[in-house]
């Protein structure tokens, strides 16, 4: 367990969202707006991240799912100025 002294500055943190699988929104475990803003906005909040990186492993998919998750995280990294880094498989 590390101990907090509040005079020692922490070290930064960097949030990692994993993205697998078919974008879309039909079949179970598709990505999807819906299914993945909860887990995008925590990505923006937890522990004041200097950084997202998106690892990105989607053989492709819904366009209007892709634009909507798309829009989603660019508005959030403006909003919080926080850089996005996608890393693709």
């Amino acid at each position: 367990m590390k101990r907090w002294i509040p005079f020692v500055k922490s070290p930064p943190t960097v949030a990692v969202l994993r993205l697998s699988g078919a974008i879309g929104t039909g079949s179970r475990g598709a990505l999807s707006d819906r299914a993945l803003a909860p887990l995008i906005e925590k990505a923006f909040k937890r522990g004041k991240p200097v950084a997202v990186a998106l690892e990105i492993n989607s053989p492709g998919g819904s366009p209007v799912q892709s634009s909507l998750i798309g829009a989603r995280i660019r508005r959030l990294a403006e909003e919080k100025e926080i850089p996005v880094i996608a890393f693709v498989e």
